[in-house]
């Protein structure tokens, strides 16, 4: 089963993509996505509902939300995958630690800076809330 995106009468279906892209995000649910999108022209794909061949991973669970999917329907599980050596229950676990807890540390820089970006897109009168 590959990945499909389902909306009104559209149904758009992708595979995984990272080996042949060399492209580490290219999941099939994140090209899904992708190219959802870009046949809507919309960011947001509220009322679609996305089925793949296995229970997303972070990163494709992260996708789904932003692209405001109502659904997701599965085959395997994460367990399934882990027993193929498609475990990303590690990424699971690092996500809830402390920054400088995790695996790969991460440290804030120069925050002042960074939030008068913020404060300028507040100001913007043409902005696209996402």
């Amino acid at each position: 089963m590959e990945p499909i995106w389902s909306g009104a009468l559209v149904r758009i279906s992708h595979w995984n993509q990272v080996t042949s892209t060399n492209d580490p995000t290219a999941h099939a649910e994140v090209v899904a996505i992708r190219r959802a999108a870009e046949y809507l022209k919309n960011f947001d794909l509220s009322g679609a509902e996305l089925y793949t061949s296995c229970e997303p991973c972070p990163m494709c669970l992260a996708a789904a939300y932003w692209a405001r999917i109502k659904m997701i329907h599965f085959g395997n599980s994460r367990k399934d995958a882990a027993r193929h050596q498609f475990d990303d229950e590690f990424i699971y676990q690092e996500i809830p630690k402390e920054n400088s807890q995790r695996t790969i540390p991460i440290e804030q820089l120069e925050r002042d800076e960074a939030y008068k970006v913020f404060c300028e897109w507040d100001l913007k009168e043409d902005k696209i809330r996402y």
